[in-house]
């Protein structure tokens, strides 16, 4: 498999970065920021409501085959086997180390037999037309090379009337986006040579090429207030308790998120649906989605 070379960008720093994330997580191996919905959460209660709203809004349901697009660590897909009884999840992502860890951490859970995990393009999904009911995607459609190129792949491997799921960031309306792209890098405290441009756009972009692609029921809501804040107060507490080499780069972190947020890092919320009616477009008209 040849992933382009941002993508192979972002595998190296997963990889690089694997390990340092610990201890800012208690327990199960998420790697998100996070959803707080009541007070007094823990940074794990937040990482699974998280996941499991996402899950929600694409429709998850028993009996359903689930493709996860940035599995991670596979802990989101032990949570959506539990809650919601899927057929099948199939996880792909683009660092070999964090799907050993996946493989291992499923296993542990007993659920080799549901999910599986693999190394995989979401641009470019080696998947028939049709393949799954649900797609899923927490925190990784924006360094997508590009995130239009997935919402295409999307449309084509889910089933007529099958739901599509994402958390993900965008520019929050009115801000300065030339600033934003000069400025802020995602993954965070990046060089900026992983940024793709073409992903920074405001919700009302993302909904427009959602539905260019041939989605419906299209729905793109910030939370930002429910997620970033409770996240930096989070790191930030967990900085100052830690003694070791890991505080100060959680401390960073945590300021540049801050700033982030600032100069127009927003939020978001992804649903939508692939009508019932219509058959699948592999190739939409690409007029609508500039």
């Amino acid at each position: 498999m040849v992933f382009s070379e941002k993508t192979q960008g972002v595998a190296r720093v997963y990889a690089e970065r694997h390990g340092r994330r610990w201890g800012l997580f208690t327990g199960r191996p998420f790697a998100n920021f996070g959803y707080w919905t009541r007070e007094g959460m823990t940074i794990d209660e937040a990482c699974e409501a998280l996941c499991l709203e996402v899950a929600r809004r694409a429709g998850m349901a028993p009996g359903d085959r689930v493709l996860e697009v940035g599995c991670g660590y596979g802990a989101a897909a032990v949570e959506y086997a539990r809650a919601f009884r899927p057929a099948s999840i199939t996880g792909i992502d683009v660092t070999e180390v964090r799907l050993d860890h996946a493989r291992e951490y499923i296993g542990a859970e007993g659920l080799s037999d549901v999910i599986d995990v693999r190394l995989g393009d979401a641009t470019a999904l080696e998947f028939p037309d049709a393949s799954f009911d649900r797609i899923i995607g927490v925190e990784c459609a924006l360094f997508f090379d590009t995130r239009l190129d997935f919402l295409r792949e999307a449309f084509r491997v889910l089933s007529p009337g099958g739901g599509l799921g994402l958390s993900d960031v965008v520019l929050r309306k009115g801000a300065d986006r030339e600033e934003f792209l000069a400025k802020v890098h995602y993954p965070i405290g990046s060089d900026g040579s992983l940024d793709v441009p073409e992903n920074i756009h405001d919700r009302d972009v993302y909904a427009e090429r959602l539905r260019g692609c041939g989605f419906e029921q299209v729905r793109v809501e910030p939370v930002t207030e429910g997620t970033l804040p409770h996240f930096i107060a989070h790191a930030e507490r967990r900085a100052g308790e830690i003694g070791d080499d890991r505080g100060p780069l959680w401390t960073k972190g945590a300021r540049m998120l801050r700033e982030y947020v600032t100069l127009g890092f927003e939020y978001v919320l992804v649903s939508a649906r692939k009508p019932a009616s219509r058959p699948s477009r592999t190739s939409p008209d690409r007029r609508t989605l500039a």
